[in-house]
């Protein structure tokens, strides 16, 4: 992994070393990580010099395209010639944890050489999450609580599918056939707040609730510890790279940052669904003045799905294809 190579090359940067240092990641030489003086990773795609493309300067990131580099190597045997070059405005460890993944996940390294025009693109389609990223609130726990469902689900790729990946989107998951809006608490009681359109929606669809009651333990895992087992288990390109723009979006850039370990009860009743149609909620009627009805609602001691029902909730539609509907 590049955050991997990343470490050993900042243990190996020679002193007095002016110049970039890096390592081959292709047989050919085509694509180079490397480090400078200041800890700042960049990528290096080789180019055509008479490839010319403007330069993007951006806050956490810059390409420079078709540019003369000279990179010395661990083993004494560097290189020089045109290169492209990535460059990460960062050098904080976590943060460039998180750039490098999605770097490696944005240019994988079988697929070079790459031309500067889809170099561009990239970045900046990067840049603008990386703008968000900065920009984000951080909700850790919760979070936690919707990677914990997905790492659950028995069909995991399936269950990112319909993972919702905007921040501020009404309910956490959507299937064909009925939403999911995943609540993490970290306190005695299940106590979380709605808001009324969420519970009572006006299409016709079925509503649940997954509430998750976790605890901190130091045997527990973080947000990025979970991620990563997610990530893991998905085999397809590009649904593990939206996956992973999805977590970073949501957690920013404290996702390898937090130190924060939770784990689920060992009786197993950590995790319990509920039906919403069964819920009380506050009484609004329909001539009344009154809009974003939001309201704080324990669901310690109501009712909640039998454990058959709630895994074929939790298996995110495909006991509904099979025609084992409830």
């Amino acid at each position: 992994m590049l955050f991997e190579t990343y470490v050993k090359l900042l243990g190996d940067f020679p002193e007095g070393c002016d110049q970039l240092f890096g390592e081959p990641l292709s047989a050919d030489g085509s694509l180079w990580l490397s480090v400078d003086g200041d800890a700042y990773p960049s990528l290096l795609f080789r180019s055509r010099r008479d490839d010319v493309r403007s330069d993007i300067e951006l806050r956490s990131v810059s390409a420079r395209f078709s540019r003369d580099c000279v990179i010395e190597a661990p083993d004494g045997h560097g290189t020089s010639g045109v290169y492209s070059v990535i460059r990460l405005n960062e050098n904080d460890p976590d943060i460039v944890r998180m750039l490098l993944r999605l770097l490696e996940e944005t240019f994988p390294k079988d697929r070079a050489p790459y031309v500067n025009k889809d170099i561009a693109a990239q970045i900046l389609e990067l840049a603008n999450l990386f703008k968000q990223i900065a920009s984000s609130d951080t909700d850790i726990l919760g979070l936690w609580g919707e990677l914990y469902i997905l790492s659950q689900a028995p069909n995991i790729a399936h269950a990112v599918r319909c993972w919702c990946g905007h921040k501020m989107a009404k309910y956490d998951f959507v299937t064909r056939d009925f939403v999911l809006e995943a609540k993490t608490t970290l306190r005695s009681r299940r106590r979380h707040r709605f808001s009324l359109d969420q519970l009572r929606p006006s299409s016709d669809f079925s509503v649940y609730v997954a509430s998750l009651a976790l605890i901190e333990l130091n045997s527990g895992r973080t947000a990025a510890e979970l991620m990563d087992h997610v990530y893991a288990n998905i085999d397809d390109d590009e649904l593990r790279i939206s996956f992973l723009k999805q977590s970073v979006l949501k957690g920013g850039q404290d996702i390898y940052r937090s130190t924060i370990k939770l784990n689920v009860f060992p009786d197993g009743t950590s995790l319990t669904i509920f039906n919403t149609a069964s819920l009380p909620v506050p009484q609004v009627g329909d001539a009344d003045p009154i809009e974003n009805v939001r309201f704080d609602l324990d669901l310690t001691d109501l009712p909640s799905l039998p454990s058959g029902e709630a895994a074929t909730i939790l298996s995110f539609g495909d006991s509904y294809r099979r025609g084992r509907r409830f």
